[in-house]
């Protein structure tokens, strides 16, 4: 019931945000994997050999801090084919931020994104919020500054709670175009990894395939 609700609720967000990613088109049978708050030394490269033994490219929304302590790990994310974004400089709500300072953090971040893969900034246009927060104005300066907002339809909070509740929700509440959160910092690879090696075959043994962000866009319809 409560998943129905969900679902309901984020088609209605689509609609309701065309300008922001919730979900992908319904009739396309693909799931964008998502990964929050890296990188990460300990939880990145755990979550990176889980994908690479299942042939999955996901999307990375980065913490700008870290990736000027971690550069490498950037660099191993991209050398392994999957697709960069951005999250925020620090981890702090956008509605709280100034103009100036939510612009320039995501510039920086961007530039060092770009800087440790050796691409152009303007590549990397996707921005996940911190907490999902956004308001009309945080909407305004993303597309000002080139940038698309992204959400999610399926965050179990795995931070929290049990592994095969996470798991559950995963495989319960993933529809054609889901976009799926999970964390690869603050402590949570082990158990993120672990997720990911039980549901990415249960999804594909149901006809689901896993795509990027970018290509997740492609599909929808304007």
């Amino acid at each position: 019931m409560i998943g129905n609700l969900l679902h309901i609720f984020y088609q209605w967000l689509q609609k309701r945000h065309p300008q922001v990613l919730v979900h992908g088109d319904v009739s396309h049978r693909q799931i964008a994997l998502t990964f929050d708050d890296g990188p990460h030394p300990r939880d990145t490269p755990q979550v990176l050999d889980v994908l690479a033994r299942h042939n999955v490219q996901a999307t990375f929304f980065l913490i700008g801090q870290s990736v000027e302590r971690y550069p490498n790990l950037v660099k191993q994310i991209h050398e392994a084919g999957h697709q960069l974004a951005l999250h925020c400089y620090r981890h702090f709500p956008f509605p709280i931020e100034n103009a100036s300072s939510l612009k320039g953090g995501l510039n920086r971040s961007r530039n060092a994104v770009a800087g440790a893969c050796g691409i152009s900034p303007e590549t990397i246009r996707h921005v996940r919020p911190p907490y999902g927060f956004f308001t009309s104005k945080t909407l305004s300066l993303l597309s000002e500054e080139g940038y698309r907002l992204v959400l999610w339809d399926n965050m179990p909070l795995h931070f929290i709670q049990p592994i095969q509740w996470t798991i559950d929700q995963i495989l319960d509440h993933s529809h054609p175009g889901s976009i799926i959160v999970l964390h690869d910092g603050k402590g949570h690879g082990r158990k993120v990894a672990s997720i990911a090696d039980v549901v990415i075959p249960r999804l594909r043994s149901i006809g689901f395939d896993f795509v990027t962000i970018n290509e997740i866009q492609k599909t929808i319809k304007r």
